[in-house]
């Protein structure tokens, strides 16, 4: 399956994705020192580096199935100043701009849990409505990486849209 990450970082998530059997297309990064250890790893995959904003998404309509990507979660997190759409770090709007321009058959987005409490809880139920009004049925959770066999106890938010289906999460696979 053919793909787009978008916030890839180092790609971390996308080493996750090729072994899974997802190929990048392009990866969008705007930290320079990333996508060189991006681009070791994914070396045939169209490297971006720079802000999402700026990158014509429209030329991978109908090659890309799946866009997935964690946008800067700075936003959202309870260690921050939790300003939301506030902050000039949100990249949500972008994140949906481009999903809406790829129109893939599927997302898939990582973030902090934070997203999911007090008055934040509000902006994500808004970009679940966005992603409905673009033909998806999302889902999400909070998912501790420990339950899934990775070593370390992480709690992140996922959410899941495929077009006309629903999603459901997997169960743990390990204890606490």
């Amino acid at each position: 399956m053919r793909a787009i990450d978008l916030f890839s970082g180092p790609g971390g998530l996308t080493l996750g994705m090729k072994a899974a059997g997802v190929e990048p297309l392009i990866a969008v990064e705007k930290r320079p020192e990333a996508v060189e250890t991006y681009k070791r790893h994914t070396p045939d995959a169209e490297h971006h580096c720079g802000d999402i904003r700026e990158v014509d998404f429209t030329k991978f309509r109908g090659a890309a199935r799946l866009l997935y990507g964690g946008p800067p979660c700075q936003p959202f997190s309870t260690g921050g100043l939790r300003k939301g759409s506030k902050d000039s770090r949100d990249m949500l709007p972008a994140f949906l701009a481009a999903i809406e321009a790829v129109k893939p058959e599927a997302v898939l987005m990582e973030n902090v849990p934070g997203l999911v409490v007090a008055s934040r809880i509000h902006y994500l139920h808004g970009v679940l409505d966005s992603l409905r009004k673009l033909g998806f049925v999302p889902a999400w959770r909070v998912l501790n990486a420990s339950h899934y066999g990775v070593p370390q106890n992480r709690r992140r938010l996922f959410v899941v849209g495929l077009k006309g289906r629903a999603f459901w999460f997997p169960k743990p696979t390990h204890g606490p």
